[in-house]
């Protein structure tokens, strides 16, 4: 017996031991220390590039000399970055010494970027701009492109005020300035412009920080955000896109309504500490009444708001071209359902665009962008803020409807008599269509001088037209109806007119506008000897912005959408003083830009600005900026 119980007790030891030598090998084996140097093609040390464990913050950063040190997981991933090199992921596998040679990141140095009136490879750049691509803006799901911009450009705040359907209630501004200009195209256009265009049109967005937007003088102070669309290609390939989705929306947290007792324990402490004195609301047979379950509370939410609400998009493209002719054409559909169970809380687009570029003989190419929005935003009459506000007074426990079969409001007990499932429903009182249509176009012609004379190689001419039209047509529609009571006594339900949707009313409202601009401008750029890099942009630009707008409203003896069916007694009509628009821009512009081996750079720009809003003694203005740069990494040393 004894010897049975030591072999076991020494059979445990052994078992133990094992366990232990196997567990702090283990835990040695978790982490090693591994060293190197980082380098470039030439075999230079890289200052200052960064190691990092991958998916985590432990990281550090090489010294003078492209060396480093780091505690590492034996089976982790370094990843290490360096300002203008690619990126690069290695596996530890328990190496103790692990040099790397990081390559040199081409295409982001060669990257073009838009700026005012021209383009810049990015590695030139001496003034503060910033760009995005639009297939990374797609990287995040929105219905407007300006929301896509959140988080992707430095400096760029994007914060979203409402997510009503059609409502592009959002914000944008650049270092905390006001709305900046917004160029679609190289033609100066509304920030509404950008929200409702297509994403899956946008090429790529540049925006001017800082004096590299003096180039568009007076209207730049804010900043300018600048939008390039796709164009054709020049493999002589045909490409067909399509894009399509169907998703189902859903609100992240809804609060809960205070269950039935709740909410009458509070409203009779709110009764009982009335300064002037008070008594309880309700009595505790009414409370019992809920709690013993003999009678039920009102599902409010389950009439108002909807589980889920569909939200659908389908884009068609197609794009290709050769040496001479580019072309890009979309058509896009986009629709957004709300929360309301109602279903009268919607939006619905369509878009269109068509590039098309062609050379017409050798050195004149033509240009023609157009586009077109057609769009529509149904609420109903009632406001969705004072939809939701009435559904949170009206609590659970009045009903929704006065009879079982629920065919008739209620407005027994309800704060101030309010129905939320007939305000938010437009057959019953009425609605809201907003219906816009937008049309915007430019052409242009530009002639290359080098084609001519190979002394002129370099210089060339722009001649660009551009006509935009946009009109909204409103209908605003307030609807009588009746609510009802049921009475005990009489075993009947009390019919009553809720006064404020009396009575019947139908307001129209139009409005326009017009933009017309013109722009000719000479391009100089040409390289001198390998090293000597100049260029230079001189122009002038002439805009034209018109717009009135006007409205009609009557009371209805009957429920018409008819205008010309309305009482002649209490009409309006009239037009917003901010409606009507007639402005003016004139302005000369121009930049020169040098550099030296791309190593030293210098940029003077302006613009020589007029504007008609302001008084004629006050309508010039001159906007010059000048930076000068310097690329240390293109030093010998």
């Amino acid at each position: 017996m004894l010897k049975q119980i030591i072999q076991k007790t020494s059979k445990l030891c052994l078992q133990l031991a094992l366990f232990a030598c196997l567990f702090t090998n283990s835990l040695w084996a978790q982490n090693v220390t591994v060293s190197g140097i980082i380098l470039d093609l030439n075999k230079e040390p890289l200052i200052g590039a960064t190691i990092v464990v991958k998916n985590t913050t432990v990281g550090i950063i090489t010294g003078s000399k492209g060396e480093y040190s780091i505690n590492v997981p034996a089976d982790g991933i370094l990843v290490i970055k360096s300002l203008g090199y690619l990126t690069e992921e290695i596996p530890v596998n328990g190496q103790r010494t692990i040099n790397v040679t990081l390559i040199e990141d081409i295409q982001k140095i060669q990257e073009i970027i838009v700026v005012g009136y021209g383009t810049q490879k990015k590695a030139t750049l001496t003034g503060s701009v910033s760009g995005v691509k639009g297939s990374e803006m797609l990287q995040t799901k929105n219905e407007n492109p300006q929301n896509m911009l959140t988080g992707r450009i430095a400096g760029v705040r994007v914060w979203q005020k409402s997510a009503e359907p059609g409502t592009f209630n959002s914000s944008l501004d650049i270092r905390g300035l006001g709305t900046p200009l917004i160029v679609i195209d190289g033609i100066p256009r509304s920030t509404e412009d950008f929200q409702r265009m297509n994403p899956n049109d946008i090429e790529d967005v540049s925006v001017l920080k800082d004096a590299s937007a003096a180039i568009y003088g007076v209207r730049s102070g804010n900043g300018v955000v600048l939008i390039t669309t796709k164009k054709g290609t020049t493999d002589g390939k045909c490409t067909v896109s399509y894009n399509g989705s169907y998703t189902f929306q859903q609100p992240s947290k809804m609060p809960n309504l205070a269950s039935a007792v709740q909410s009458m324990i509070l409203y009779n402490e709110r009764s009982m500490n009335n300064i002037n004195g008070g008594s309880p609301q309700y009595t505790q047979d009414q409370i019992k009444a809920y709690t013993d379950g003999t009678k039920g509370i009102s599902d409010w939410s389950s009439y108002v708001f909807s589980k889920f609400s569909p939200q659908t998009q389908h884009d068609l493209s197609i794009s290709g071209g050769n040496e001479k002719t580019q072309y890009f054409v979309a058509l896009g559909y986009f629709s957004q359902e709300g929360f309301l169970k109602s279903g009268d809380l919607n939006y619905h687009k369509y878009n269109f665009r068509a590039n098309l570029s062609t050379e017409l003989f050798k050195g004149l190419t033509y240009t023609v962008n157009l586009s077109g929005l057609v769009d529509q935003r149904n609420n109903p009459y009632t406001s969705t803020v004072d939809i939701i506000r009435n559904y949170w007074r009206q609590g659970v426990l009045n009903p929704a409807y006065a009879d079982p079969a629920n065919t008739m409001l209620n407005y027994e007990g309800l704060d101030l008599e309010e129905n939320t499932v007939a305000e938010m429903t437009a057959s019953v009182s009425g609605y809201r269509k907003y219906a816009k249509k937008n049309f915007q176009s430019s052409t242009g012609l530009n002639y290359d001088f080098g084609t001519l004379l190979p002394v002129l190689n370099g210089l060339s001419v722009k001649a660009l037209f551009s006509f935009d039209y946009q009109m909204d047509n409103n209908t605003i529609f307030r609807k009588e109806y009746n609510q009802y009571a049921y009475d005990p006594l009489t075993k009947t339900y009390t019919q009553k007119l809720y006064n404020l949707s009396s009575p019947n009313q139908l307001r129209r409202e139009f409005y326009d506008k017009q933009q017309v601009l013109s722009q000719f401008i000479l391009n100089y750029n040409r390289t001198f000897k390998e090293i000597h890099k100049v260029s230079a942009v001189l122009g002038l630009e002439a805009q034209k912005n018109t717009g009135d707008d006007f409205y009609a409203q009557r009371e209805l003896a009957f429920v018409s959408t008819d205008l010309t069916n309305g009482l002649v007694t209490n009409q309006l009509g009239g037009g917003n003083t901010d409606g009507i628009l007639e402005e003016v821009y004139h302005a000369l512009i121009g930049r020169a830009n040098y550099g030296y081996g791309d190593r030293y750079l210098a940029e003077f720009q302006f613009r020589y600005d007029g504007s008609s809003k302001f008084t004629p003694d006050h309508q010039w203005g001159f906007f010059p900026s000048a930076s000068i740069g310097w690329r240390i990494s293109e030093e010998p040393f």
